[in-house]
C-alpha cells in the first residue's frame, strides 16, 4: 500500500481510490487510534456538497460505530466550522468529508483531534500502520456499538466568526459571491447578509455534480468579468471546502493569499495585534513580500507547503497569522483552520475601517517576478522528483539567477502532479529555466 496521506488529509478519485471499504476501514482506524485517548468516544462529521460524499460518510461511521464511536452528522459545512466545533464541543476529533479544490469527481477525508487541529504527521503514520493491520482488530461488543445524532450547528460557527472579528458592519457594500457550488453555498451568503451586506450569489447549487467546475477560486478569472460586468464593490470567491479564498476587487484586480498576507500583517503590527511581529507562511511565497515586511518591520517564518506545516509553526513561535500564498489563511483569534469566510470579512472590516482603498492597503509590497508550471506526471515519475535526481540540474540553473533568485521543485500532495516554481528579477530568464525545468521532467 502507498502512502495514504497527502498535503491535507487523503484524496483519490471516488469509488476508485477512495471507496466505500477504504472509508470504513479508516473509520475504523481512526477509532483505533484515539481509544486510550477518548473521553466521550464521539466524533463529529462534516462534508462538503459531492456526490460521492454520503456514500463515504455512511461508510467512515459504520466504520467509527462498529469500534464503539458515535457519530453528530452536522451535515454540509465548510471545513474551517467543522474545525471549530471539534474544539468547542465535547467530541474526541472530526472528519471532513471533502477533496477541497479538486473536481467532483475526487473525494477524501480531512482528520482534526480534539482541539480541533489538524493530525500531525506521526499520527497520521499509526493510523496507516493501524489500517494496514485493520484485519487483526475486533470490533466491539453488541451492546456497545456507537450511534449517530443529526445536529444543526453551523450557527455556533457564524456567530463567532462574527464576534471574534467585532461585529463588523458591511453596511451597503454590494458583494458578488461564488461558492463554487461547494460547502459554502448556503451559510456564506447568510454571513455577509446578516453583516450588513447587498450579496448576489454565484454558482450555489448544492446536488454536488459541480462542485469546482469552472468556478470557485481555482477558476477565479471566470469571475471577474460577472464582477466587473455588475459593478460590485468586491467578489469573494471559495473553494469546494471554503477554506480558501480569493478576492475580486471591483477594477478586476485579482487578491491572492501573499495580497491578503500583506494588508492583514501591517494593519495587525499596526493595532499592536502581531505576536511576536512575525507571519508564518510556505516556501513559495513571493520572495519580494517577505523583503516588503521586513522593511515594516514583520518578519516571515516559512514553512514546507501544507496547512498543517503552518498550522504546527503558529503554535510553535505563538504566531496568530498564517497563510498560504493559495489563499488558506489562518487568523489564530477565530480558529487555527485557514477560512474564506473570516478572511473575507477581515478584509472588508479593515477596508471600512481604515477608510483606505485596497491599492492604497498594497502600498509598499514589491513582488519579485514568478514563473511557475504544473507538470502532469505519472507515479514513477513523481516519485523520481521526489528522490530529489534534478536537484543538481535546479542548482545549476538557480546559479544562473545570480544573488537574487530562486527554484522550487515540489511534487503535489494532492494530485499526480510536479510543480515548478522559479523566482528572480528577469521574466524572460525565468521563463527559460522554468522551460529546462519541464522538459527534464517530461524525459524521466
Amino acid at each position: 500500500m502507498g502512502k495514504l496521506f497527502g498535503t491535507d488529509g487523503i484524496r483519490g478519485i471516488a469509488n476508485e481510490k477512495m471507496t466505500a471499504e477504504l472509508s470504513f476501514n479508516l473509520g475504523k482506524s481512526f477509532a483505533i487510534f484515539l481509544l486510550n485517548s477518548a473521553k466521550h468516544k464521539k466524533i463529529l462529521l462534516g462534508q462538503d456538497t459531492r456526490v460521492s460524499g454520503q456514500m463515504l460518510s455512511f461508510a467512515f461511521v459504520a466504520g467509527l460505530n462498529s469500534m464503539g464511536f458515535s457519530v453528530i452528522m452536522a451535515g454540509i459545512m465548510p471545513t474551517p466550522a467543522l474545525s471549530f466545533l471539534v474544539n468547542s464541543l465535547d467530541v474526541d476529533g472530526g472528519v471532513m468529508i471533502t477533496a477541497s479544490h479538486n473536481p467532483a469527481e475526487f473525494n477524501g477525508l480531512k482528520l482534526y483531534d480534539a482541539n480541533g487541529l489538524k493530525l500531525t504527521e506521526s499520527a497520521q503514520a499509526e493510523i496507516e500502520k493501524i489500517y494496514c493491520e485493520i484485519d487483526s482488530y475486533r470490533g466491539c461488543p453488541p451492546m456497545e456499538v456507537g450511534h449517530c445524532e443529526q445536529h444543526d450547528l453551523l450557527k455556533k460557527w457564524v456567530d463567532h466568526i462574527a464576534i471574534s472579528l467585532g461585529n463588523p458592519k458591511l453596511d451597503g457594500l454590494k458583494i458578488a459571491l461564488d461558492t463554487a457550488n461547494g460547502a459554502s453555498s448556503l451559510v456564506a451568503p447568510y454571513v455577509f447578509k446578516m453583516l450588513g451586506a447587498i450579496t448576489t450569489t454565484y454558482h450555489n447549487s448544492t446536488d454536488g455534480k459541480f462542485i469546482n467546475k469552472d468556478c470557485g477560486s481555482t477558476y477565479i478569472e471566470n469571475f471577474v468579468d460577472i464582477c466587473i460586468k455588475n459593478k460590485f464593490d468586491y467578489g469573494i470567491s471559495f473553494d469546494g471546502d471554503a477554506d480558501r479564498v480569493a478576492v475580486v476587487c471591483g477594477d478586476g484586480k485579482i487578491l491572492d493569499g501573499a495580497d491578503l498576507l500583506w494588508i492583514f500583517a501591517n494593519y495587525m503590527h499596526q493595532k499592536g495585534e502581531l505576536a511576536g511581529d512575525c507571519v508564518v507562511s510556505t516556501v513559495i511565497t513571493n520572495c519580494g513580500l517577505e523583503e516588503s515586511l521586513k522593511k515594516r518591520g514583520i518578519s516571515m517564518i516559512r514553512t514546507p507547503v501544507g496547512g498543517l506545516f503552518v498550522q504546527q509553526e503558529m503554535i510553535k513561535q505563538n504566531c496568530v497569522l498564517g497563510v498560504e500564498e493559495s489563499g488558506h489563511i489562518m487568523l489564530r483569534k477565530v480558529n487555527f483552520e485557514a477560512c474564506g469566510i473570516t478572511s473575507a470579512v477581515f478584509l472588508l472590516k479593515i477596508l471600512l475601517e481604515t477608510g483606505k482603498s485596497v491599492n492604497e492597503l498594497l502600498e509598499g509590497f514589491e513582488r519579485t517576478a514568478v514563473v511557475k508550471a504544473d507538470v502532469d506526471v505519472s507515479e514513477r515519475q513523481k516519485r523520481i522528483v521526489e528522490e530529489g535526481v534534478l536537484e543538481d540540474l535546479c542548482a545549476e540553473l538557480e546559479n544562473e539567477l545570480n544573488s537574487f533568485g530562486r527554484i522550487v521543485l515540489r511534487t503535489s500532495g494532492t494530485e499526480s502532479v510536479a510543480r515548478v516554481l522559479v523566482e528572480g528579477k528577469d521574466k524572460e530568464i525565468l521563463q527559460k529555466i522554468c522551460n529546462q525545468i519541464v522538459s527534464s521532467i517530461k524525459s524521466l
